[in-house]
């Protein structure tokens, strides 16, 4: 014997119920959407920029913008920043060392804003003046070890490192 239905009430509640929420859905797709694609290129916004000062004996000496990084640029400062063992074909590299000195300076010098980058790390004249070939040297030989972990620690802000989920949320 089959059971019936004897409150249809309670099937119509829990019916409109469910079409609210689709409703709901639908209303806030455009919301959703509009947040999607202002998170999706937010690294490059002028309003995610940062202003960093190095000073020295309380004079500004130098003064760039920095940005928020992806994880594939952080990635990638990653590869550059290790030495793997050869390997024979078909095998995946090793890694035998990463350089944590380069990496630092390879984050740093990616999340420069292009048009600060150009006009300092990228400097022909202070690379040439200081015999050096890559832009990322430039920031290794410019900035003191404690002037890079305050700028990193900056970067790492920016990009979402060290937020809690319900505070990120609520931005």
């Amino acid at each position: 014997m089959s059971a019936k239905n004897t409150t249809p009430e309670l099937y119509d509640e829990v019916q409109s119920e469910e079409k609210l929420s689709q409703e709901e859905i639908l209303m806030n797709e455009n919301e959703l959407l509009a947040g999607l694609l202002e998170l999706g290129g937010r690294k490059d916004e002028a309003l995610s920029y940062h202003k960093i000062q190095i000073k020295r004996n309380g004079v500004v000496k130098l003064e760039f913008r920095i940005r928020p990084v992806t994880e594939d640029e952080t990635q990638s400062c990653l590869k550059m920043a290790r030495k793997y063992a050869t390997t024979r074909p078909g095998q995946p590299k090793k890694v035998i060392e990463t350089n944590n000195t380069k990496l630092r300076s390879l984050i740093v010098y990616t999340a420069t804003v292009d048009e600060d980058r150009a006009k300092i790390w990228d400097n022909k004249s202070a690379q040439t003046a200081l015999n050096i070939l890559t832009g990322w040297e430039m920031v290794d030989k410019v900035l003191l070890a404690g002037e890079k972990d305050k700028v990193i620690d900056k970067i790492d802000e920016i990009s979402g490192f060290g937020d809690d989920l319900e505070e990120t949320a609520g931005n």
